[in-house]
């Protein structure tokens, strides 16, 4: 749990994180069950999250607050229409009383998902006739990429999936799908190839489904490469999962970072203490020099006095001056606990140049894809 007080020191490493995680995060500051601020990357925002909008009970957030610890959750689509991954961290009062959370929250994509935008703009272009690359998850489509040859109109992302679509057919027999539609459907005759994604953590589980459309002149052709092609994409497959692995490695410094963070809040509040103690004994030291003064003011063998409250002031002077060092420790602390923190922030960027270098092993797999291409140009002088 981290005060409250302290999260200006979160929002401030939001701030500098919020851009370098590559699929996109959010960050939200819940007080009691109302969103009062919300940080989104360029790449992730949901309009669900605004700030001045309450949250439910069921809320990761509320459940935090409630039971008093950082909690983690796998949100399924059907919550929110995405699937999400959360962090929730209860906030505190001075008396320990959870008053509010701070959030984190980041789209959960199927690994091909989210390097659908690096592999299928390449891979469009690899067929003579052109292609046309679709995603959905399991009702509509996600992610289109048409060729320079050869689009669909009438296929946008959004579109609700129907019995009908092949990626429908996809998500209900558990099976990869093919076949020829005439022009009737599409405007054109094509060929279809749909295949099913499954979940990470449940590989029974269908996630989401890749297409693969092209003319249908070209189909009779494709049919005899539908497996090399099937391959190729799985080896696609499993290099973005190096990519979704280093977000992950992003993902537990982020949960470091936070740990740290709490470290700091530890400090600050012992230095809270003794900032505290300090004011005591000015307060003290005032009203003693109060008594001085009156005790000078008399005559005889009562100014006596006066040198019993001086020795009372300056033994007074003395313990505060010996809390000195001690801030200088705790301060020296903060500084040392920044340091980690940016410490993490310089692993979180090496974890972004992982992903860079998986990139590339993205183009050595498309490399197959382009040796089926010849076969194509070969197939094609043929007829």
């Amino acid at each position: 749990m981290i005060n409250i007080k302290h999260v200006d020191i979160l929002k401030t490493i939001a701030q500098l994180e919020v851009n370098l995680i590559s699929g996109g995060i959010m960050f939200l500051f819940i007080e009691n069950r109302t969103i009062k601020w919300k940080l989104a990357s360029k790449k992730f925002d949901m309009d669900i999250f605004n700030v001045g909008n309450t949250v439910g009970e069921s809320a990761i957030a509320v459940r935090a607050m409630k039971e008093g610890r950082t909690l983690t959750e796998k949100v399924p689509r059907e919550k929110y229409g995405q699937r999400l991954f959360t962090v929730a961290i209860p906030l505190v009062d001075d008396s320990d009383t959870p008053v509010g959370a701070f959030s984190i929250v980041l789209p959960r994509l199927h690994s091909v998902g989210a390097s659908f935008s690096s592999f299928a703009p390449i891979v469009a272009e690899l067929f003579p006739e052109g292609a046309f690359l679709y995603m959905s998850d399991l009702n509509k489509i996600a992610y289109i990429q048409s060729s320079q040859k050869f689009t669909l109109p009438n296929m946008n992302v959004g579109y609700e999936l129907k019995e009908t679509d092949m990626a429908y057919q996809t998500i209900s027999s558990g099976r990869p799908q093919a076949k020829e539609v005439g022009k009737e459907r599409y405007g054109v005759p094509v060929y279809i190839v749909n295949y099913p994604l499954y979940d990470e953590d449940d590989t029974n589980q269908i996630v989401a489904t890749l297409g693969v459309v092209v003319p249908k002149d070209a189909s009779n052709k494709l049919k005899n490469i539908t497996g090399s092609l099937a391959t190729s994409l799985e080896g696609i497959s499993a290099t973005v999962e190096q990519l979704a692995a280093s977000a992950m490695k992003i993902h537990e410094n982020e949960q470091n970072l936070y740990n740290h963070v709490n470290s700091v809040g530890e400090t600050l509040e012992k230095i809270n203490s003794i900032t505290e103690f300090i004011s005591s004994v000015a307060n003290q030291s005032n009203m003693l020099g109060l008594n001085a003064a009156i005790e000078a003011s008399r005559a005889g063998e009562m100014g006596k006095g006066f040198s019993v409250v001086a020795n009372e002031v300056r033994k007074l002077a003395a313990q505060s001056k010996e809390t000195v060092p001690q801030i200088k420790i705790l301060t020296d602390e903060i500084k040392n606990k920044i340091s980690e923190v940016n410490k993490e922030s310089r692993e979180s960027l090496t974890a972004s140049e992982e992903q860079a270098a998986a990139t590339q092993e993205i183009s050595a797999s498309i490399e197959e894809l382009s040796a089926i291409t010849n076969q194509l140009d070969n197939m094609t002088k043929d007829l």
